[in-house]
Order: structure tokens, then C-alpha cells, then sequence
């Protein structure tokens, strides 16, 4: 029956901000984030969702179990890198932002930690689906880093280079195509509300991170050719990456699952690939 629904695409990004002035764009998400990200992932109620998983079929429980440590992971991997993005940034308010996107990833791996100690009862993130775009941050981050010693263009570069690998295409499509699977196959369910609660809090903090990362990407292919074509060679490059987690066989105790129905992961994926495509560059 999964397979005969329209995928669910989510799509939280914040893009309310208007007008093309990168600092005040900034500012006004970094106002934003003020307010809004000040939730507490030891507050959320998880009390339901200890006996969901353990009335999950061992395909389902194995399949969530896999797809949360993907996500801890993910979100671990990133809060200890960002920095240098920080520090890229060439101005005030934007610093500001990217400190509150650096706080709000540790965030995000709080909330998950507390899941698997406090609900799956262990923390055995090695499960997790393969992801090798996340494997490329680290060089990601050594090269910001190295840039924030060269000239005012080589930083340009570097920061439109990993705005792009992070906030558009791991954030703004790998991330986002995520969440839409996790709805189809839990929330949609009313499966896991806590787990359910706590992505969406985490999905309103990643709009306003993917927002801000679009609208600088905008403004810079809008600047010069040579901007532009960067940012689509490093998203061309990374597609195949980001594809690579979705209809991965799971294997539980000598048996091998496919994943659920409902994933159809490469599908939704390509959606909202081409959705940044117009977010950054316009139709057509």
C-alpha cells in the first residue's frame, strides 16, 4: 500500500527573509534563531516510544535503529566541523548566524543521544546506513580553514564550496529527503511521536540554515559566471554521494530486509535536487 502514496517531500526551508542584502538576511535569521531555537531536547516527551519500537516488526525496528544513528552521525560529524565556517563568513551578523547553526547542530546531537540511550537502549552508532558525503567533510573543513589564510577571493571560494556541500546539498536535499521518509514510514503511523517531535524541531532549525546557504549561493551565481559554475560542479559532484543511502539492504541477525516501501528515497531526492537547482539559479 506504501508504494501507491505520493511520496511525502518536506520541504521546511526559511526563505521569508526578504531582499537581496546578505547581512540583513542574516541577521534577521539570526534574530530568527533567538527566538525560535531555544527548545530543549531534554524536554521532549519520549514516553510513547519506547513500546512502539518494541512492538516494530525486527525489519521496521532495525530499518529506524539504522536511520537515527545515520542521523546522530550526520548531525555529530558536522557540529565538530563547522567551525571554520564560522570563520569564513566576511561579516559580522553572518558569524552571528553560523554560531547559532554551529550551537543548534550540538543541539541536534543531544536530542539523538538522549533517544538512544533513553529509548533504544543503546548506543551502538556504527549501524548506520552508509553516507559518504558526510565522510568528505572533514576535507571540507580543512580546506575553509587553509583559505581563511589566502586572498579575499580563494575565501569567497571556499565558503561558496562548502555553503554548498553543507547547507544545500547535505541539509537542503539529503537531509530534507530524510525526513520525508521518516514521516511516510513512522509519523504518517503515529509511530515514535517523541522521535517524530523531535525531527521536526530539528527540520525548523535546518530551514533556516538551508534558507540562509540559498540566499548566499543566489547572490554570489548572480554576482559572476564563475560563482555560478562552481556551485554547480559541486553539486553535480556530490549527487551521486548523496544518493547512496537509499535501498540499502539491512541485515538483522542472518536475515537481509530491503528497506521499506514507502522509502523511495532516490525519488524524492532528485525533487528536491532540482528544487535547489531553482532555488539558486531560477527556472528554466
Amino acid at each position: 500500500m506504501g508504494t501507491s502514496l505520493q511520496p511525502t517531500i518536506i520541504d521546511e526551508v526559511d526563505l521569508e527573509a526578504q531582499g537581496e542584502d546578505l547581512d540583513a538576511v542574516a541577521f534577521a535569521l539570526y534574530q530568527k534563531a533567538v527566538r525560535l531555537g531555544t527548545w530543549q531536547p531534554a524536554a521532549v516527551d519520549l514516553s510513547q516510544d519506547r513500546p512502539d519500537v518494541e512492538a516494530l516488526d525486527e525489519r521496521h525496528r532495525a530499518y529506524l535503529e539504522r536511520f537515527a544513528a545515520a542521523f546522530y552521525n550526520a548531525e555529530e560529524n558536522v557540529a565538530r566541523l563547522f567551525g571554520p565556517w564560522v570563520m569564513a563568513a566576511p561579516t559580522t551578523w553572518m558569524q552571528a548566524f553560523f554560531s547559532s547553526q554551529l550551537l543548534e547542530e550540538f543541539k541536534h546531537v543531544e536530542f539523538t543521544h538522549r533517544y538512544f540511550g533513553e529509548v533504544l537502549g543503546h548506543r551502538n552508532f556504527r549501524s548506520a546506513l552508509a553516507n559518504p558525503v558526510q565522510d568528505t567533510l572533514k576535507d571540507r573543513s580543512r580546506r575553509i580553514l587553509r583559505a581563511l589564510e589566502e586572498d579575499e577571493e580563494s575565501r569567497t571560494l571556499a565558503l561558496l564550496e562548502g555553503t554548498t556541500h553543507y547547507m544545500c546539498v547535505i541539509e537542503g536535499v539529503q537531509a530534507m529527503t530524510g525526513y520525508g521518509i521518516f514521516h511516510d514510514v513512522f509519523t504518517r503511523k503515529g509511530l515514535v511521536p517523541g522521535l517524530s517531535e523531535g525531527y521536526r524541531l530539528i527540520r525548523q532549525d535546518e530551514g533556516r540554515h538551508v534558507g540562509f546557504g540559498l540566499r548566499l549561493l543566489r547572490h554570489y551565481a548572480r554576482k559572476a559566471p564563475r560563482y555560478a559554475q562552481r556551485i554547480r560542479e559541486i553539486m553535480e559532484e556530490y549527487l551521486p554521494l548523496v544518493r547512496v543511502p537509499y535501498g540499502q539492504k539491512i541485515q538483522v541477525n542472518g536475515r537481509v530486509y530491503d528497506p521499506p516501501e514507502e522509502e523511495r528515497g532516490v525519488e524524492r531526492l532528485m525533487t528536491l535536487y532540482q528544487r535547489r537547482l531553482e532555488d539558486i539559479f531560477g527556472k528554466g
